[in-house]
């Protein structure tokens, strides 16, 4: 039995496939395994049912206890070496059976929900090729920079599988984070083996058009039919109801600290107007005030625990006008003023 997590804001859900991946690399890094499931509220049984998910609070938990104890500063990147793509199940094998890249990318990633909604990928048509882009959905800031690094090794790795060519490589990879060390730069390098850029504006990975063209070993055009109806089959088991929640969530967290936020210019960039949004917010059961207050409420207490940024900082990143009104705000949603965790 699975127990149920605290967070007030629903994060989705995710398969088993990332999460047992994590783990493996935790195991590489002697993290005791029981511990952690623990502190996720994980029943240690339930990893052994492939066909059952997650919720995605309980996973960010599951990765911020196993970031802190790795000992890793690149934990995310060094876990990509553990992917399987025969164990992501259908997406795994929908790219096994695709005659080349192009399909099993554009095959596959409008199905990503099927691993989880840990976020979102965009496909952008380049002159040079294919820009995939990752944008995150979570919410810790300690894990965002592990699950991205991780995220977009992990597409490489699984290129390089499905091709069979330990030596194919992205044109470039841009990262948000800031650039590291000389030491970590060159582990990103290694992976990659092409430019890393950092500190950039989008998490992304440009592909170049021979790579998407090359064709795959083991193609299987009929396979892929039947694979694809079943994959949709299963999408339709999971539900879209809580995509807009978990979309609006998101873009509130990107733009908190960048600017004030209002309902209108949230609700534009969901193609949607300031009033639809909120009524197709009520029928999710929230209102897009409530929304705020629950992303708000979620980062704090992230910023309070994971960082050594001031109150005032946090009340910054969070978007709040000054110190008072974040603390106003903070002893009604927990019913006490915000403090540092130990």
């Amino acid at each position: 039995m699975v127990k149920k997590a605290e967070h007030t804001l629903s994060l989705g859900t995710t398969s088993l496939p990332p999460v047992l991946q994590f783990l493996q690399a935790a195991r590489h890094c002697k993290v005791e395994i029981e511990p952690a499931l623990e502190q996720a509220n994980i029943e240690p049984s339930y990893l052994q049912n492939k066909d059952t998910r997650l919720s995605g609070e309980q996973f960010q938990l599951l990765l911020h206890y196993l970031i802190q104890h790795a000992n890793h500063p690149l934990f995310g990147l060094y876990s990509a070496r553990f992917i399987q793509p025969d164990r992501f199940y259908l997406l795994g094998q929908i790219g096994l059976n695709s005659d080349n890249f192009t399909q099993a990318i554009k095959q596959a990633m409008p199905l990503e929900k099927l691993v989880g909604d840990m976020g979102i990928t965009e496909l952008r048509e380049h002159p040079q090729g294919l820009k995939m882009i990752w944008h995150c959905q979570y919410s810790n800031p300690q894990v965002i920079p592990h699950l991205i690094d991780n995220v977009l090794a992990s597409w490489v790795n699984f290129a390089r599988f499905l091709m069979q060519d330990s030596n194919a490589s992205p044109i470039e990879v841009k990262l948000s984070r800031p650039q590291p060390a000389t030491k970590e730069l060159k582990q990103y390098q290694a992976l990659f083996n092409c430019p890393v850029r950092f500190e950039q504006s989008e998490n992304a990975i440009l592909i170049d058009k021979e790579l998407l063209l090359r064709p795959l070993p083991r193609g299987d055009n009929q396979r892929l039919k039947r694979l694809m109806e079943h994959a949709r089959l299963q999408l339709e088991d999971i539900g879209e109801a809580d995509q807009l929640k978990l979309a609006a969530a998101r873009i509130i967290r990107q733009q908190l600290a960048i600017s004030k936020i209002n309902r209108e210019r949230i609700a534009s960039q969901l193609h949607l107007s300031g009033r639809s949004l909120q009524r197709k917010l009520l029928k999710q059961g929230i209102s897009y005030q409530g929304l705020v207050d629950n992303v708000r409420h979620e980062m704090a207490e992230y910023w309070l625990s994971c960082s050594e940024l001031s109150l005032s900082e946090i009340a910054l990143e969070l978007g709040f006008s000054d110190l008072r009104v974040f603390f106003r705000a903070y002893k009604n949603w927990s019913g006490h003023t915000p403090r540092r965790k130990q």
